[in-house]
């Protein structure tokens, strides 16, 4: 990729230490071949001048047994005269043919022994240069291989072609196949099945365009569990500026992307719970100032209710991330903003009896907690909690309809509470907003089951609302 360092690393040195000895060992074979020929070319001409020399040898003695006592000279002892003469002439060529041969080849061999020496030195030379590459190059094998176990990510490394030639242990570890899956094309088999084509796909574009490799992809774990990864890898340069090898790292981002799914989902609850908000507080005030009488207690009233709202907030913005507001929690931080509740029930005007941590949906907080404000201002300014006789007690427990659906079934009763109205009246008393939320906002908006009435010495209200569904699998309910 444009822009990285070229890298020339031990072992392409060693290639090219490699390189240079095959160059001189080309050119000493050549050396060779030509004084081979130079040798044979000798030993024929030798031959040729030994079979001159036979020959004039036995021309001479013909000569000597022919020639005639007086010197005469006959015509065939001319004829044979001129032959030794040709051949004489003949042999003087061929010694002067070696003579220039025999030079030729003793400057070659004189060559050849210095190219001999020449060679010896530089391949002492490349050996040592070799070795200590090679040296050079187990140490940072070994180094290389310390580290890339050390590091958390699962690395690996692939040739100029993209097929994968090394993977640190941790790959193996962490998938479960042996040393040789993995490599080639093998590591796709470990994504997830939806993951592969899409990846292989990108990973053969980023080969061909030598372009840096990322993507986020699941790869599964030795327990056949899948967690989501990123990698990416970087091409590695030549000293020419090709991409010889891609170095990659796969980073565990699981956890990241579940917590990145679950701020889209607060924030998408936010959203709806600042609309939900924004309907409440217009109905809290409408309804109120209907109700009020004047506008001094129509501000007390919108102060107590968004009170109430603001304890509900509280609530919620305290929570754990990705957690729930209990029912408990709900009720018992609503109870205490009005009246002191004592560790001793058997002491107190309050007792509180049901299961802890019902968690509530998230939706129905809001419209919940008015409706427990409504009944707690009710008891502590006209009923139970507004006379010292007074008990106010509140049971709740969990109801399975079906594997699928829990409801919340909420008693509030009150007792000792004297002159209490004559049955099923037209208002609570302190007036209608709140009996109007229970038995009319709470089915409409929640889906709940409600019953409000007197009894002969308190006020008894039964609310049965649906709680979330539960996730079987071990995660969080769903809304």
């Amino acid at each position: 990729m444009n822009g990285h360092p070229s890298l020339e690393s031990p072992a392409d040195e060693t290639a090219r230490l490699r390189d240079e000895m095959e160059q001189l060992r080309t050119a000493l074979e050549g050396a060779v071949e030509d004084n081979i020929r130079l040798v044979e070319d000798r030993d024929r001409l030798r031959g040729r001048v030994t079979m001159l020399a036979r020959e004039l040898q036995a021309a001479n003695a013909a000569y000597a047994a022919a020639a005639a006592p007086d010197d005469a000279h006959p015509p065939e002892v001319l004829a044979r005269s001129e032959a030794l003469s040709q051949s004489e002439e003949e042999l003087r060529v061929a010694f002067e043919e070696l003579q220039v041969l025999t030079e030729e080849l003793e400057a070659t061999n004189a060559t050849l022994h210095s190219a001999n020496r020449d060679l010896d030195a530089k391949v002492a030379e490349r050996t040592r240069e070799i070795a200590s590459a090679n040296a050079a190059l187990r140490v940072s094998e070994t180094s290389f291989r310390a580290i890339a176990d050390v590091v958390p990510d699962l690395l690996w490394r692939a040739d100029n072609v993209g097929q994968v030639t090394w993977c640190n242990s941790r790959w193996y570890d962490y998938t479960g196949q042996d040393l040789q899956a993995a490599l080639g094309a093998g590591w796709i088999d470990a994504l997830h099945p939806d993951d592969r084509d899409p990846t292989r796909e990108a990973w053969t574009a980023a080969v061909n365009s030598g372009e840096t490799f990322q993507r986020q992809y699941r790869v599964r774990h030795r327990s056949g569990d899948y967690r989501w990864f990123l990698a990416r890898a970087e091409p590695l340069h030549d000293g020419r500026g090709r991409v010889s090898q891609w170095f990659g790292a796969v980073t565990d981002v699981h956890e990241l992307i579940q917590l990145q799914d679950r701020q889209a989902v607060l924030v998408a609850e936010l959203q709806h719970r600042t609309r939900n908000l924004m309907a409440v507080v217009e109905t809290v005030i409408r309804k109120t100032l209907a109700s009020s009488k004047d506008v001094a207690e129509a501000r007390g009233r919108i102060e107590e209710r968004f009170g109430s709202l603001a304890r509900v907030q509280g609530l919620l913005s305290r929570r754990p991330t990705g957690g729930r507001v209990s029912f408990d929690a709900l009720l018992s931080d609503e109870l205490a903003a009005h009246v002191p509740l004592a560790d001793d029930q058997a002491t107190s005007q309050v007792s509180l009896e049901g299961p802890t941590g019902v968690e509530l949906r998230s939706t129905h907080v809001q419209t919940l907690a008015l409706a427990l404000h409504e009944l707690t201002t009710n008891a502590v300014k006209y009923g139970a909690l507004a006379h010292p006789g007074g008990r106010l007690t509140v049971g709740w427990a969990v109801r399975e309809v079906s594997a699928d659906e829990r409801r919340l079934v909420v008693d509030w009763r009150e007792t000792g509470v004297p002159g209490m109205p004559p049955p099923n009246p037209d208002a609570a008393r302190g007036g209608g907003y709140g009996r109007q939320l229970i038995e009319r906002a709470l089915p409409y908006q929640l889906g709940a089951t409600t019953a409000f009435g007197f009894a002969d010495d308190g006020v008894h209200c039964t609310i049965e609302l649906p709680l979330p569904t539960p996730d079987r699998t071990g995660g969080s309910p769903h809304v």
